[in-house]
């Protein structure tokens, strides 16, 4: 799975009578260390920013593969009818693709007005994907190096995985008590935090998706003024609302994150750092003391042999894996360092108090997915 990225970002330039507009992407991995091996079709498109907004200028790029890092985009525009302000959408020519995992993601930039003296589209970029319910996920992230704000692999594959759950897509679940969980959502109120929540797009696309959830997204300050700019952006379902709260897991939980019943506690893409694995273990011991029926879902992308660690820390600190499972990722997989996994590791845990109920689906009490009998080994 690549995406499309600005290296430099749009800018219309002036120059006599020429005016152009000028950009610089690349294609690339989640974390950046590898670029798209073969070659690509692409269209770059002036547009209106609105999703089905006019579209004044259009044109065919090669990204040519084979080592390629770069390619320059230029268009002149001197002589078009454009309504300002408007943006520029890079995108892998065809149909656009339903979901979270394309295999090339596209992107938008930001609106530029050079009427209004905004001649540049700044440096925060939008991603736009479809759920199966035709609800439109916007998320902006940093175009700059900051890894830490931008979409990751194993965070588009939960929402993906939920996003399917929910629409009933399976036939039979891999992940049963997640699922469980999910459709208990339909008739009673959903409480989820996510740790590490980056752009926020698990938590965000599953308020999109389920009414009268409460999903309360968590990392560290820095991620606050974005994260809450894409809950302004979100859609949400009907009485469904999120917000953010600070949280850094070597400190003590806030009161409200600590005083919180949680009936799903999303752990995406955060045990890549061998260095915080330790606190993240006790942060999730501190909201399961707090929420014993907890359900905690992990997504991880494996990038290298440390993250194995996590796992022997969770058993030690008394949490059972239920279950679990791979998804694969679409496209070409990388071939650098922490780019070279071709799926994603979707695991179930819940404390050692966690019982169940009923199904909503009324299966009898044989058929509802009893602690453990999914489990799975790492």
């Amino acid at each position: 799975m690549h995406y499309i990225r600005f290296l430099k970002t749009p800018k219309v330039d002036v120059d006599n009578s020429t005016v152009s507009l000028k950009a610089v992407i690349t294609i690339t991995t989640d974390l950046g260390e590898t670029f798209h091996p073969k070659p690509l079709d692409l269209v770059a498109t002036l547009r209106s920013p609105d999703e089905d907004g006019e579209i004044y200028l259009r044109r065919r790029l090669q990204w040519p593969g084979n080592g390629a890092r770069s390619v320059p985009i230029q268009l002149d525009i001197s002589r078009q009818d454009i309504e300002w302000p408007a943006c520029l959408h890079v995108a892998l020519q065809g149909p656009k693709i339903q979901g979270f995992l394309p295999p090339v993601v596209d992107v938008w930039s930001g609106s530029m007005n050079p009427v209004k003296g905004e001649f540049s589209s700044g440096w925060r970029v939008e991603r736009r994907f479809t759920s199966l319910a035709e609800r439109t996920l916007s998320l902006l992230e940093d175009s700059g190096d900051s890894i830490a704000r931008h979409l990751w692999d194993g965070s588009q594959a939960l929402a993906q995985h939920i996003d399917e759950t929910i629409s009933l897509q399976t036939a039979s679940s891999p992940l049963p008590l997640l699922e469980y969980v999910l459709v208990s959502a339909t008739y009673r109120r959903l409480h989820a935090i996510e740790l590490g929540c980056g752009c926020g797009s698990v938590g965000i696309s599953l308020a999109q998706s389920i009414p009268d959830c409460d999903i309360l997204l968590t990392d560290l300050p820095e991620a606050k003024e974005l994260v809450e700019k894409n809950i302004e952006r979100m859609n949400p379902a009907i009485n469904s609302r999120v917000r953010f709260d600070a949280l850094d897991w070597e400190a003590p939980l806030s009161e409200s994150a600590r005083n919180r019943s949680n009936d799903l506690i999303i752990v995406s893409e955060c045990t890549y750092n061998a260095d915080t694995l330790q606190a993240l273990v006790n942060t999730l011991s501190v909201l399961v003391t707090r929420s014993p029926k907890a359900m905690i879902v992990v997504s991880t992308k494996t990038r290298h042999d440390s993250e194995k660690a996590f796992f022997d820390m969770m058993r030690t600190a008394g949490f059972i894996q239920d279950c679990s499972t791979r998804l694969p990722l679409s496209g070409e997989p990388g071939s650098g360092y922490a780019d070279w996994a071709t799926d994603v590791g979707l695991h179930v845990f819940h404390g050692r108090g966690h019982r169940l109920s009923l199904s909503p689906r009324e299966r009898s009490e044989e058929e509802v997915p009893k602690a453990g009998s999914h489990r799975a080994v790492c």
